[in-house]
């Protein structure tokens, strides 16, 4: 086929081809090396695929300079085809351009080739994300096999550890129905695990209280906790399966999902041993305040006896001797009563009985008591508090007592003749507030958060009063917790001191205007 035959099979080739078609002439080196082509004649397409505007007439070399070097395969194909007259096909990517070309040669002429090309640059990129698409494919089913035998391990590993752990532990679903039981939990039941799995834990384990009552379905921590969301730590006496009763000290937490209970962990553990030592403790305190208040008690006896004159009539010089000996008795007993008050407080074996208390009668009756060691210390003690016996609290008033006749007593004892003391109460907030303030010697900036300890005393306090105990405030204090309620204190050095006594309004019935 020549030349004007070939036109490149006449005008419609190039006017109707759907692909590029570019009619080109190869340019040799002196060496015989492709270096260069000229576009002859290209198709309405071509500037569409390629990008290139006006190439007829022009050198590649113009619109991309450094595509001899840079794509010398494509130059070396161009240049064998346009030699040999042959054929060939293959892929090339054109940088500059940034896209992908399937081009076919074929040379009519020495030489000139035709160069028919595909933009695939869509076809290739479709072809990089399937292949990258297997990649992260298997990178995510080798994760998966990793993820499994990780998820396997740690299994195991909870297993392992909830099966270690020296108290029962029980797990419900958000229908209280058990999920989990360990070991210990099924020896305390007395129930082995596939006895326990999906059965209701409420209907299945009873509970009673310490004085032998059934508890209450819907009183049961893990109701408490599915329906509230609360956790609750307390001792109750456990139904064994074989109807024997075992004292348990349980926790119950709900497990939250998004703030709502989907489940429940109950920990038990068994508290016999405490108590079998709690009852020993209880036995020798009982045995302890005898032994020690009886003597005592008739060391008291007798002194008075000497001192109203039974024996004889004293002389100034034995009625001091007396007097003085009669104080040290009186320091041993308040002293053996406070270590037994300490005691039977931290223990937990003084128990709590609330009534309601009118704070008017507390009061008379603590000016009563408290007024004539005032008036021996020349200090003036004050009552403020002037309602009427409508305004009630409700608590125990046997510690509420204590508590105020310490602050009232310290106030007495650290005060200098001619000091004032006022007590008084008033409502703040949701409290009841109990407070005693006097002008006395203070407590020290630096010593005062020490002040609640068993046995610590101020440093100004052991000046005025070596033979204190500092037990007073560390009893107040255990009593205020037993009863619910919180002891502050202000205080300034050489100032005075205003100590206050806050009862949850929530366990008071109060009548404050």
């Amino acid at each position: 086929m020549n030349l004007k035959d070939f036109e490149f099979f006449h005008e419609s080739l190039f006017d109707n081809a759907f692909d590029g078609v570019a009619y080109c002439q190869m340019i040799f080196d002196e060496g015989g090396h492709p270096v260069d082509f000229i576009y002859r004649r290209v198709s309405k397409n071509f500037e569409m695929l390629t990008g290139l505007k006006d190439a007829m007439g022009k050198k590649a070399t113009e619109f991309v300079p450094e595509i001899a070097m840079s794509h010398q395969h494509f130059f070396e194909i161009c240049g064998r085809v346009s030699l040999t007259e042959g054929r060939e096909q293959f892929e090339v990517y054109i940088e500059p351009l940034l896209r992908w070309f399937l081009i076919s040669v074929y040379s009519p002429k020495k030489n000139f080739f035709v160069a028919v090309f595909q933009n695939i640059t869509e076809k290739k990129q479709i072809e990089k994300d399937l292949k990258n698409a297997k990649i992260a494919a298997r990178n995510v089913l080798e994760d998966l096999q990793v993820d499994s035998k990780l998820i396997a391990h740690a299994k195991a590993k909870d297993e392992a550890l909830l099966q270690s752990i020296g108290e029962g532990v029980v797990a419900t679903d958000q229908d209280g129905e058990i999920i989990l039981v360990n070991k210990i939990a099924e020896e305390l039941l007395g129930f082995i695990e596939s006895e326990l799995f999906g059965r209701s834990f409420v209907k299945t384990v009873m509970l009673e209280n310490e004085d032998g009552d059934k508890i209450a379905d819907v009183e049961r921590p893990i109701n408490l906790a599915l329906t509230s969301g609360t956790s609750t730590t307390a001792t109750y006496n456990l139904i064994r399966k074989d109807g024997s009763k075992l004292p348990v000290m349980t926790t119950v937490a709900p497990v939250l999902l998004d703030g709502k209970p989907t489940g429940t962990v109950v920990v038990f553990r068994d508290i016999t041993k405490e108590k079998e030592i709690e009852k020993m403790r209880t036995d020798f305190l009982a045995l302890v305040s005898h032994q020690l208040r009886t003597p005592l008690s008739g060391t008291k006896w007798l002194i008075e006896t000497i001192y109203r004159g039974v024996i004889g009539e004293l002389n100034p010089k034995q009625r001091e001797y007396i007097d003085h000996l009669y104080q040290i008795n009186e320091m041993m007993i308040k002293m053996v009563s406070e270590i037994l008050n300490v005691l039977t407080l931290s223990g937990g074996t003084s128990a709590i009985k609330k009534e309601d208390i009118s704070i008017s009668k507390l009061y008379e009756e603590l000016f009563l008591i408290m007024e004539p060691a005032a008036r021996n210390k020349k200090v003036i003690l004050f009552n403020a508090f002037k309602n009427s016996d409508q305004f009630l609290i409700r608590s125990d008033p046997q510690m509420v007592r204590s508590i105020l006749e310490s602050f009232i007593g310290n106030a007495i004892n650290y005060s200098s003749e001619g000091g004032r003391i006022d007590f008084d109460a008033r409502e703040e907030n949701n409290e009841v507030v109990f407070f005693v303030k006097d002008s006395g010697i203070g407590i020290p900036k630096e010593e005062q958060e020490r002040i609640f300890e068993r046995f610590y005393r101020a440093s100004n306090a052991k000046t005025i009063r070596p033979e204190g105990t500092g037990l007073g405030l560390h009893i107040a204090f255990l009593l205020a917790q037993k009863i619910g309620a919180k002891i502050s204190f202000e205080s300034e050095e050489n100032k005075g001191t205003a100590f206050y006594l806050r009862i949850p309004k929530e366990s008071s019935n109060t009548n404050f205007s």
